[in-house]
């Protein structure tokens, strides 16, 4: 056994205390950082879209607007009562809308030429929007790949080689672009697999069983050159509530199992004003809690913005950064109805004209 003189002992403390300063500092800093409360806030830019109120539909930016495609509504084949839903009966969409300034939308087509179908994935990759996954009720799970120059036309490209499913997610890093997880439930099978391509069209496997649990309907999102993965759900209703990271889409590591937010799925993850949000949950008497949003600035120290969302809790609903803010719409609320309202987060608000500098 060896023993530590006094000034062995003095250094080591002296070494503690200043690892222990470090930490706080940068703590500080991080909190200095963040963005203040204050200067944050929600504005409704509509309460009623000219969409029909929807969840599970994609959003995106493209060429100057902002877009919402697909999705689903179930007013008409849910029990309220007993919290079940007949999605399989309940209107699917394939219109196509966007807006100029996110208050007003115009219908740029009835219907897309893929079929109605929710849970799809829309993404710019290389100047090119690509659609795949999601369920109709006209061709049930598709492996199918569409690509579209404008939003609005839409080819079908191809056959993508990896399962059908719904409740994916899908980003670009890296200058590929990846897909990861979901669902099939008709042959009730769940999927922790990530692929990528680059090119849109011949894809590749990546890994076949991320260490992460299999699960759909989680929320993805790059942030400081790191893809992140969180929450989501299984087929047995098991709610995640972890967070999970890789450099290159095949090595995962678990960055944390106890985050200081509750367990959800449907949320969104969005990177915005140099920090990472997550936002909304479903706040019914299934799932309980609170309708909240958390944001990081270092993909490890996570801060509640310290004031209650003014838009009721949500699963399924869409975000997108857009003319200097974050916008929130649509989804099925806790009150077990889908929604078409708009809310728009930021330092100024869409209603009103940006402030001008006088010099």
């Amino acid at each position: 056994m060896r023993y530590l003189s006094a000034a062995g002992i003095l250094l080591l403390g002296f070494a503690g205390a200043f690892l222990a300063l470090q930490a706080y500092l940068a703590r500080t800093e991080q909190e200095l950082q963040s963005p203040p409360p204050s200067s944050f806030f929600w504005t409704e830019a509509t309460t009623s879209a000219e969409w029909r109120a929807r969840d599970s539909a994609e959003s995106f930016v493209f060429a100057g607007r902002m877009w919402i495609e697909g999705g689903i509504n179930a007013d008409t084949e849910v029990d309220t009562t007993a919290h079940y839903v007949k999605y399989w009966e309940a209107p699917h969409f394939n219109d196509i809308w966007s807006t100029a300034d996110g208050i007003t939308w115009e219908k740029a087509s009835t219907s897309a030429a893929w079929p109605p179908r929710r849970s799809l994935s829309i993404i710019e990759y290389r100047g090119t929007l690509w659609m795949f996954g999601g369920w109709s009720p006209v061709t049930g799970y598709q492996s199918d790949i569409w690509r579209s120059d404008d939003a609005i036309h839409w080819k079908r490209a191809g056959t993508a080689p990896w399962p059908p499913r719904e409740g994916q997610t899908a980003l670009v890093y890296r200058d590929r672009l990846y897909m990861m997880g979901g669902i099939n439930y008709d042959a009730r099978q769940e999927k922790n697999d990530v692929w990528y391509t680059d090119d849109g069209l011949q894809w590749a496997e990546a890994v076949a069983h991320a260490p992460w649990e299999p699960r759909w309907d989680h929320t993805t999102a790059v942030f400081n050159d790191t893809i992140y993965l969180i929450a989501g759900m299984d087929l047995n209703d098991h709610v995640f509530s972890d967070i999970w990271t890789s450099t290159d889409g095949a090595d995962w590591q678990r960055a944390s199992t106890t985050p200081p937010w509750q367990a959800r799925q449907g949320s969104v993850l969005v990177p915005y004003d140099g920090a990472l949000w997550l936002i909304g949950r479903l706040d019914d008497d299934i799932y309980g809690g609170t309708n909240d949003m958390w944001y990081t600035k270092d993909g490890i120290l996570w801060d509640e913005w310290a004031h209650n969302l003014p838009w009721i809790g949500r699963e399924d609903h869409n975000a997108s950064v857009f003319k200097g803010s974050l916008w929130v719409f649509a989804g099925m609320g806790a009150d077990w109805h889908w929604h078409n309202d708009v809310w728009a987060f930021g330092t100024t608000s869409p209603l009103q004209p940006a402030a001008v500098l006088q010099i």
